[in-house]
């Protein structure tokens, strides 16, 4: 048995509006196990409606239709589907008085023209509609098993949680391999790059590599058809080791979610931003709610003139040490006597930037603090143009990130082509003994 989806509407094979439904269906299904065969997208024409009710209808599959249940001319899909099927129409008096109530509970009057939507295909099994006028409803129609909800997407989503994704559960129970779906998210390395790191990889059958480019991120999807957990298990660590460099997170990439997951609680922090003209200031609020204050300096040295950076030097002295992350250009503050030690060490042919944090957070009810000064050398400058990971977009998320990864007590993140330092880091969770890396090895 197969799973396949059919949108319906002028508007939605038109390109009028977007066709959330299927993409939101194809998302729940493949959480749940179940991964689409295939998506079909029809008009409000009753021919081409029948036609290809008729088609999927000759295959063993559960099929799962939105839209065309309202009560105008032009919604056309549950005569569309009784004809397919050769059987009438018939009033559904449960729904019927279940429409008039909705309308008689908000002070309004039931046009006749609604009663269309309690007319259902004789013999089709009725689905509630908790929010909405236009109840679905199950039909068998040859060899396939359909099931037709509402085009609202809230309607069909709350009608998904309730009862449509325990129905397509239940027809599909040992009747379609289980799909195992493990989605991670890599930052610093090429599509390119990366198809060549896997390819020496050996796939268990049922087993197959997918990716995606969610700038900056990239997707890395390992998809199971029917595949037993052990190949599972042995892939991913294949591929772990391949990708461990550029490894960010696993099957989300809501950074504030996966630290609120581990008890991760940022103090309101004080935030400088001197390079990325307020992108890093962007990025940061995926780790912190709050902030005490927030400041942009025009670092640019073709714009900015010694005075200028006197006065930014002095403001930088005014913002409280306490809990704050700066980005800076890595010569910025010439006081800064580690940053200037290192810099002497790295390839000046490379353009340098400083990240800094002092921070105080709570991790399980307990409060902690961590230290830290990164050092980036990157091929580009990024006040020019240049490949996509070396603008100032990627060098705020890419600070955004390492900075969660030492949260998070992980190895942190070390992009293509790029020169990376550990200048200082002090944990109060003890971190020699709890962080994967030996960070000596990036000085």
């Amino acid at each position: 048995m197969r799973i396949e989806l059919i949108s319906t509407g002028d508007e939605v094979i038109t390109g009028s509006i977007d066709d959330t439904n299927a993409s939101f269906l194809s998302r729940e299904l493949i959480e749940a196990g179940l991964q689409v065969n295939r998506r079909h997208t029809c008009g409000d024409s009753l021919e081409e409606l029948m036609a290809l009710f008729t088609e999927v209808s000759a295959r063993k599959a559960v099929v799962i239709v939105t839209g065309g249940l309202g009560p105008t001319n032009d919604d056309l899909t549950t005569e569309a589907a009784a004809r397919v099927a050769k059987v009438p129409l018939e009033l559904n008096e449960q729904w019927l008085e279940r429409m008039q109530e909705w309308f008689k509970q908000r002070g309004r009057t039931m046009a006749h023209s609604n009663i269309k939507q309690a007319m259902l295909p004789q013999g089709a099994l009725f689905i509630n509609n908790p929010v909405g006028t236009a109840c679905g409803f199950v039909l068998k129609i040859d060899q396939a098993i359909f099931i037709f909800a509402p085009g609202v997407p809230r309607e069909l989503k709350a009608m998904w949680e309730l009862s449509i994704k325990e129905l397509v559960l239940s027809f599909t129970q040992d009747t379609i391999p289980r799909t195992h779906l493990i989605r991670i998210f890599l930052l610093g390395i090429g599509e390119s790059n990366l198809a060549e790191r896997l390819a020496p990889i050996k796939l268990p059958q049922g087993i197959t590599l997918g990716d995606r480019a969610i700038y900056p991120l990239i997707e890395l999807k390992v998809i199971g058809h029917d595949a037993s957990d052990s190949d599972m298990i042995a892939t991913l660590n294949q591929i772990m080791n391949c990708v461990a460099p550029f490894y960010v997170c696993q099957e989300s990439y809501s950074l504030l979610e996966l630290l609120n997951q581990n008890e991760i609680k940022l103090a309101p922090c004080n935030a400088v931003d001197g390079l990325c003209r307020g992108w890093f200031l962007i990025h940061l609020q995926e780790l912190c709610t709050n902030f005490i204050s927030c400041t942009v300096f025009n670092t640019d040295e073709s714009l900015v003139s010694a005075d200028d950076q006197a006065l930014d030097l002095q403001l930088l002295a005014q913002i409280p040490a306490t809990n704050q992350i700066t980005l800076l250009p890595a010569d910025f503050d010439p006081n800064d006597q580690i940053a200037q030690d290192a810099l002497r060490e790295c390839d000046d042919e490379l353009h340098h930037y400083l990240l800094s944090f002092n921070l105080d957070f709570v991790e399980r009810d307990l409060l902690q603090h961590l230290e830290g000064k990164l050092l980036f050398g990157l091929k580009d400058n990024i006040y020019h143009s240049g490949a996509y990971t070396r603008n100032r977009d990627f060098l705020a998320y890419l600070c955004t990130i390492e900075i969660y990864k030492a949260l998070r007590r992980e190895s942190f993140i070390i992009p293509e082509e790029c020169e990376f330092k550990v200048l200082a880091l002090q944990d109060s969770r003890a971190l020699d003994s709890v962080f994967p890396l030996d960070w000596s090895d990036l000085d």
